[in-house]
């Protein structure tokens, strides 16, 4: 094979690595933003319910849903490429 053709066959794989890249993160932004609304559903059911097993259990359900967001927010800042410590740039705006 010629050289331009190896490499466009080599940019087909390097974007159908990005585009599932994109994909997923559509995915996991989606899932962040139901977990973010349930969150604020049980916040407020958490506020009108008196001290007992069912303020336990939604507090139980806060808890997880918590920390499946912030699993969430960590593979989103690995597939941008951006680690937790990682500074944001002066000139872009955060996420």
């Amino acid at each position: 094979m010629k050289t331009k053709r190896l490499l466009a066959r080599l940019a087909g794989f390097l974007s159908a690595d990005q585009t599932a890249q994109r994909e997923e993160l559509k995915s996991i932004r989606k899932v962040l933003k139901k977990l973010k609304a349930k969150e604020r559903d049980l916040n407020a059911r958490l506020e009108q319910t008196p001290p007992g097993d069912e303020y336990e259990e939604i507090a139980q359900k806060l808890q997880v849903i918590y920390a499946q967001r912030r699993k969430g927010v960590e593979r989103v800042r690995a597939l941008k490429g951006r680690t937790p410590q990682d500074p944001l740039p002066e000139d872009q705006p955060p996420p």
